[in-house]
This record gives C-alpha cells, structure tokens and sequence, in this order.
C-alpha cells in the first residue's frame, strides 16, 4: 500500500503467465484447424448448421486376383471374392466428425470369418484414409484365365476355403487447390460447391498386406502335372508397402445443388517382403518392376444446404508385383446416403429486431 492506496504488483504472478500462454496456444490452434477449411466463397458455400443426421447403405467388395507365370511359359490367373456385403445404420454428424454404426443385412453369419473397416476425413486441404480387411477363408472363385480345358464359368461362385487376406492400410493427402476445390462436398457434405474446380491431390500411404494361399485346396482342375510348376503355390506372401501417391480430382457442378466428383491418384513406391533387408538395390528394383497402386473416388451429390441424398465409390488397389508372381487386392466401398441438417450456427441466425 502506498499513500493509503494499493498499488499494482511489479510483476505478473507465474500462474498468469501460464494463462496466458496456455490461451496464446489455443488461438493458434484453432487458427492452424480452421485454416483446414477457408474458402472462396464463390466456389464453395460451408454447412450453415453444427449438426447433420443421415442414414447410409454400406456396400463392400474385395477383388482377389492371383496371377503367374508357369515354367512353362504361360500366364495363369484366378480372382477370389467374398460375397458382396450390404450394411445400413444411422449416423449423426458434428461439422467434420460423422458417428454412426451399420447392420450387416446380407449375411450376419460372415462375422466369425469376416471383419472390415473403413474411415476416411475430409477437409478442404487435408484428407485420410484407413482401411482394415481380415478375410480368413470366406471367399468365392471368380474369373480363372490359363488354364487348359477349364471354363470361369464351370467354378465361378463356388466357395473356396483355402485364401486368407489382411490389409491394413493409412492413407494423408494435401489438396492443392483447397480454396476453390472441395473433396467434402462430394465426400461428407459439409460444405456445398457452387461452381466447378479442379486440384492437384500429393498424398502418402502405407499399407501391411499379408495373403496365404493354401495350393492344396485348389480343384483338381486348376493343378498341372509334376513337369509344369505353376508359381502358385507360394502359401505365404506378407510385404509392407510405402507409396507416394499423386492424381488430379475434378468437382464439375452441370446445375444448381448437383455435383458430380471424380478423383484419380496412381500411386508408386516401395514394397517390403516380411523378412527382406532394406537396400537401395532392393528399393531400386521395387521401383524398376512397376508396383503401381491405385486410389480412386466418384460421388454424385444433390445438395441444397438444407437436405441432401448422394452416392460415392472409393476405390483402393493393392499391387504386388515381383519375378514371377503379381498379386492384386481390390478393396471398394459404395455408399448411399440421404440427411438433413439443423441446428444454426450463430453466425447465419436471423438476428432480433427490438
């Protein structure tokens, strides 16, 4: 106290100091997330309202397709597949993040034997994909091509218990032209494109695959005799892959609260077998044989800010490639969907009049 009034202190106490740290971090924080998504706002229109409620059909296929080259000179290939499911479920969504569940409708007895997940975040300038597929033994014989005196059609839909497949797969991505191009429009509908815009799309992904074929198993039909190896019997092949991926995505808009969407990325990079050393002669050759990977998406979407019912296909291709042996794992997934939105942010309420 100085002449009978207190005085400030010279100094701010530490918990203060902490406060105030502590608050300049949050701003940049939340200046660095709402930086995901600006826009020019005469490309893109952002959701008006906090919530969104929607039901969603899931519908998931996986492609299978062993393919070699014999001793004898000829290509021999055959595609499995499980039996496509259908899921449906409610979801509720607060701006980005979506929460929801689905019921297998086709065939719930598949569980034991099937298990697969898929999510994927959409912003303006950043994006990601995670998949995980666990197939032990459900699958079905499709397309078979090389083989003497033995028709697809003889097999086709006849269920093979000899293959099992793991996959687990993470994908990030920039979006170049953020500001005028949106993938949520198409993909979550959180915003609305108004006028057509293309991007340049740079990701990286990183997958874990592991298929076992049990060559046993295999019909009669498929197996040669003793003078001609097949390169089909391989029973293990587990690799880790780590590929740059770069496309072009393309949102046309042919009229007023419609949007059609496609997106093509082709992906290379460097695949590692279970139990292989990393060397430069290893990833030089990785790269030498062409391992190419594939993501692709198309969605369709009516929009008017208030309802909206679309479709999207997302697309990934897992490509093994290596001396005699190629092995392609096809992962896809197709939503139906129709929603609503509530909920006003503040900003779009209609303001009070005294």
């Amino acid at each position: 106290m100085v002449n009978g009034q207190w005085s400030k202190p010279d100094t701010i106490p530490e918990e203060s100091e902490f406060r105030q740290n502590m608050r300049k971090l949050g701003k940049k924080v939340k200046n660095v997330v709402r930086s995901f998504d600006r826009y020019d706002n005469d490309y893109i229109e952002p959701n008006h309202c906090e919530w969104t409620v929607m039901a969603q059909n899931t519908n998931f296929l996986q492609i299978v397709d062993i393919s070699a080259r014999g001793s004898d000179g000829v290509r021999r290939s055959i595609d499995f597949y499980p039996r496509p499911s259908y899921k449906i479920g409610p979801y509720i969504g607060w701006r980005w993040f979506f929460l929801g569940f689905t019921f297998d409708i086709s065939r719930p007895n598949r569980a034991a034997k099937m298990t697969e997940m898929n999510l994927s975040l959409y912003s303006s300038m950043v994006g990601g994909d995670f998949v995980f597929v666990k197939n032990s033994g459900y699958f079905n014989f499709g397309r078979i091509r090389g083989f003497d005196n033995v028709k697809s059609s003889e097999l086709r839909g006849k269920a093979f218990g000899g293959l099992s497949t793991y996959t687990v797969s993470a994908n990030v991505y920039y979006v170049f032209n953020h500001r005028k191009f949106s993938y949520p429009a198409a993909y979550n509908q959180s915003t609305v494109q108004k006028k057509s815009a293309g991007s340049f799309i740079l990701g990286f992904r990183y997958d874990r695959q592991r298929i076992n074929l049990d060559y046993d198993k295999l019909p009669d039909v498929l197996k040669t005799n003793d003078d001609i190896d097949t390169h089909l019997d391989f029973k293990n092949l587990s690799y880790h892959s780590y590929t740059i991926n770069a496309g072009y995505a393309y949102n046309w808009v042919p009229a007023r609260n419609l949007l059609l969407a496609v997106s093509l990325t082709p992906a290379i990079g460097y695949k590692r077998c279970s139990g292989e050393e990393f060397s430069g002669r290893n990833v030089i050759k990785s790269v030498s044989s062409l391992n190419f990977d594939f993501i692709g998406r198309i969605g369709f979407v009516w929009n008017n800010g208030n309802y909206f019912a679309g479709t999207s296909l997302v697309s990934q291709l897992y490509d093994y490639h290596r001396d005699q042996l190629s092995v392609a794992n096809s992962v896809n997934y197709l939503n139906l969907y129709a929603g609503l939105y509530f909920g006003l942010k503040k900003k779009y309420r209609p303001k009070r009049t005294e």
